[in-house]
């Protein structure tokens, strides 16, 4: 019996300058050059080996400067420069006295501006390289990725939602199930947000399925459910997608860290929003969980007069 091999469809991903809406990233990714004297020697190829051991033993590290190359060649000559310590950490008179303990007097100590960080994207990398050179890999694997099919979902799920008032919408993104949507009730209690009424909506059903005793914990490798087994076992949020109409504030921006939600879209930013506009708690380097956010998923003209977009949420 022959049997016929299936092809696997990949999808056709879209590169980020394309994308309909905007991730919101850390700080640190729209970073501008900020620079660091640092002594460099001006030397000839053959000294080479002979000012690296001399700069090894003799000289403070360069702590914190590894994504700077040690060595660039001078344009036009036939000189290399190689960095030796930060200017801050001795005076140039001392380092030129060390070099004369080691008959290295005939170098010359140049100051050099040099990124104080590494880049974290290619814009960084290729301003902040002609400072000096630097040790950049893009690896692609870690940017979101989306087909237009993902787009057609991400504003399908997002323009269904009434954009005159909060309103949160929890989706399982591998079925494009929705777990839950609700909004905005503070006018019955000042912490019923619509980001917490959604989640406690996820919490309700999980202590259904754990028999009323508590919430059933999700191993890492059941982060999306596709089967029945998994659907049992599942911790609150991980995974899910989180679709809101308004940017949501500190208090909803935690729960969704401790909900451990995957993804957030949200369409307008709002005054005391924290996703973007006062904060990015999502990025925060000292939280335990970090998810996606992205913004600006439809025109506002399409989907509220603007006078509304100011209002505190």
């Amino acid at each position: 019996m022959s049997t016929k091999k299936q092809t696997k469809k990949t999808k056709a991903y879209i590169p980020r300058e394309q994308w309909p809406f905007i991730e919101v990233l850390a700080d640190e990714f729209y970073r501008s050059f900020e620079g660091v004297e640092v002594y460099a020697a001006e030397i000839i190829p053959q000294q080479t080996n002979v000012l690296l051991k001399f700069a090894q033993k003799k000289l403070p590290t360069l702590e914190g400067l590894e994504h700077a190359k040690r060595i660039r060649r001078v344009p036009g000559a036939d000189k290399l420069q190689v960095l030796l310590c930060l200017a801050s950490a001795l005076p140039e008179q001392e380092l030129t006295s060390l070099f004369a303990t080691q008959e290295l007097e005939s170098v010359q100590v140049v100051t050099v501006s040099i990124s104080k960080y590494a880049p974290l994207n290619r814009e960084q990398y290729e301003a902040w390289n002609k400072s000096w050179p630097l040790t950049f890999r893009e690896d692609t694997r870690l940017d979101p990725k989306f087909s237009q099919e993902d787009f057609d979902t991400i504003r399908s799920n997002i323009s269904l939602l009434d954009h005159t008032t909060v309103v949160c919408r929890i989706v399982d993104p591998a079925t494009n199930q929705v777990m839950a949507e609700e909004r905005d009730s503070r006018d019955s209690h000042p912490l019923h947000h619509a980001v917490i009424n959604s989640i406690d909506v996820v919490a309700q059903k999980e202590r259904e399925l754990a028999g009323g005793v508590g919430r059933m914990k999700r191993a890492a490798n059941q982060m999306v459910g596709e089967e029945e087994e998994t659907q049992k076992s599942r911790y609150l949020c991980t995974g899910y997608d989180i679709y809101i109409t308004y940017e949501p504030c500190a208090m909803c921006a935690m729960a969704l860290v401790h909900s451990r939600v995957a993804r957030v879209f949200y369409n307008i930013p709002s005054k005391t929003g924290a996703l973007g506009t006062n904060y990015k708690i999502h990025a925060h380097p000292s939280l335990n969980h970090h998810y996606r956010v992205f913004k600006n998923i439809l025109d506002v003209s399409d989907v509220l007069d603007s006078t509304l977009v100011d209002q505190e949420l």
